[in-house]
């Protein structure tokens, strides 16, 4: 592995140069530290940067607090000094107040208390004047209204040798694929239909809605006392663009890397006359025929003139026989450092071990040096 023969480079030639220049090995042992520190350092990084991955939660507006605004007397603080000849002489500040501004917070089951400045239509500025209560913030914030978040997590497949790719084709050469919906908008949403549908906005509500139902929150029969999500899965459709050909399906999955480990996702292209020309599921599930049964009940039913319906039935598919691979089975992928981390790591250590013989060689000259200038007279 031409990662640890960098480092193992060090270690031999600065034994060597210490063995033969100098013998001063509390230094052999510092760079050997410092050796370890870079190493270990670029491969840690690498190995973060390349399994970082986002997935979005789905939960639910679960709570609301509202905080007044309020003065605080901040009372003057007083200074004392004594000078040579011990006397001592107090200054003290005068005393004021500070005005602590309103505070307004809402509470979702997937991402925690979070603050809100405004509606969620961006109408309603949220300042001392209003609201002025709990009651009053949760009229913008119905309880149980959807919320979605993204969060990031390890993920050790997306860094490793692929177990999805296509290798026949490059998702490059198929112009038009959509990134992965994760931009959360009004503080609690995140469209989880990408590409056109008919009635899309009613469409999002029910997405959002099963979204949060599949992720709902039960008791959890491994622990006692203890909840866990129910399905642990959102639904996304992608609508790829009308009349494509199924390879787009595809080049999606690998440009998506199979999606995150909470998703099932859709994809499809709708043909000319309203058909599906065709529809491609895919997902980190453990039943596949769930996957098939979705593509065949899509197909069967056309792009149609709305598309609620169709989340309606898939969701509820998904909510009957989905169930989520662990990823807990891919612990055992061994992730090896990529060729630019290994072309900084010869970098940073081929710099301190340059640095560590010019240094001993330099030592060792000067020492000679005053050596042979001991014997003058």
């Amino acid at each position: 592995m031409a990662y640890w023969a960098a480092f193992f480079l060090v270690l031999i030639v600065g034994f060597a140069i210490e063995l033969f220049l100098g013998r001063r090995w509390w230094r052999f042992m510092w760079v050997t530290v410092l050796s370890a520190i870079l190493f270990g350092g670029v491969i840690a990084a690498d190995y973060y940067w390349r399994t970082l991955d986002k997935e979005v939660w789905s939960g639910s507006i679960s709570a609301w607090e509202h905080q007044e605004e309020w003065d605080e007397w901040i009372p003057g603080k007083e200074e004392c000094e004594t000078d040579s000849h011990g006397r001592k002489s107090c200054t003290k500040d005068r005393g004021h107040w500070e005005h602590h501004e309103a505070k307004n917070k809402i509470k979702t089951t997937d991402n925690g208390w979070m603050t809100v400045k405004e509606s969620l239509d961006g109408k309603t500025d949220f300042n001392d004047r209003y609201p002025n209560s709990t009651a009053e913030l949760a009229k913008f914030f119905p309880l149980g209204m959807p919320s979605a978040s993204k969060h990031t997590y390890t993920n050790k497949v997306k860094g490793s040798y692929s177990l999805f790719r296509h290798g026949e084709l490059d998702p490059k050469d198929y112009p038009g694929l959509p990134s992965y919906p994760d931009y959360v908008r009004d503080l609690i949403k995140v469209d989880r239909i990408v590409g056109d549908v008919p009635g899309k906005a009613k469409a999002l509500d029910r997405l959002g809605a099963w979204n949060t139902k599949l992720n709902q929150e039960i008791p959890d029969p491994d622990k006692p006392g203890k909840t866990r999500s129910w399905k642990q899965v959102n639904v996304i459709f992608v609508n790829v663009g009308d009349d494509k050909p199924r390879e787009y399906g595809y080049a999606l999955q690998d440009r998506w890397q199979n999606g995150n480990k909470n998703d099932f996702i859709v994809s499809f292209s709708p043909a000319p006359d309203g058909t599906m020309k065709w529809v491609y599921a895919f997902s980190w599930s453990e039943v596949d025929i769930l996957k098939l049964e979705v593509q065949d009940y899509m197909s069967e039913q056309g792009f149609g003139k709305d598309f609620s319906p169709i989340v309606d039935h898939v969701a509820q598919m998904v909510a009957d026989k989905f169930e989520r691979k662990q990823f807990a089975e891919f612990n055992y992928l061994q992730i090896e450092p990529s060729d630019i981390s290994t072309m900084i790591i010869w970098g940073l250590e081929l710099t301190l071990l340059g640095f560590y013989g010019y240094k001993a060689v330099r030592g060792y000259l000067r020492r000679r040096t005053s050596y042979g200038r001991g014997f003058e007279y």
